[in-house]
């Protein structure tokens, strides 16, 4: 499937900037989010997260294998502080979207992150920026849409 791991990589770009430009645009709420989730030095870490987000979007998109090893890397880090969130009974949302969903840290969080490290693994495949096949790209689609119907109904339980 010719381009499939590139269409991943735009996919996963496209969370990275929808996670990044909500944290920017609430600063203040990202902030009191990070500080209620334990985050040492929320502050500077809540204005260094949308910049890194953004940034691994642009590598996304440039260069996917870089991008993908920086989202790998930076999704099992923030998945190890969730887990260690989850396990200590914190109650605060994971601010990750913003203040899109606040409901406390859980597990879901958990199953996010791994399906989009899912996604930054495919990336790792794409050398290079390229056109997709049609093929790929509704296999893409097929499994983002999957993903995401599988979380809704783990969150609606």
């Amino acid at each position: 499937m010719a381009g499939f791991g590139y269409v991943c990589a735009v996919v996963l770009a496209a969370v990275f900037v929808r996670a990044g430009v909500a944290k920017a645009v609430r600063p203040q709420g990202t902030v009191a989010g990070f500080v209620a989730l334990g985050v040492p030095g929320a502050p500077v870490v809540a204005r260094a997260v949308p910049a890194v987000e953004i940034a691994l979007a642009v590598a996304l998109l440039s260069f996917p294998r870089i991008g993908g090893v920086g989202a790998v890397v930076t999704l099992g880090a923030f998945s190890v502080f969730l887990a260690r969130a989850v396990r200590a009974g914190v109650t605060a949302g994971c601010n990750c979207f913003g203040q899109a969903r606040t409901e406390p840290v859980s597990g879901h969080d958990l199953v996010r992150n791994a399906m989009l490290a899912a996604l930054a693994a495919a990336a790792l495949s794409a050398s290079r920026p390229v056109v997709p096949s049609l093929v790929a790209a509704v296999a893409a689609v097929a499994i983002v849409v999957a993903g995401v119907v599988v979380l809704r109904a783990k969150s609606n339980r």
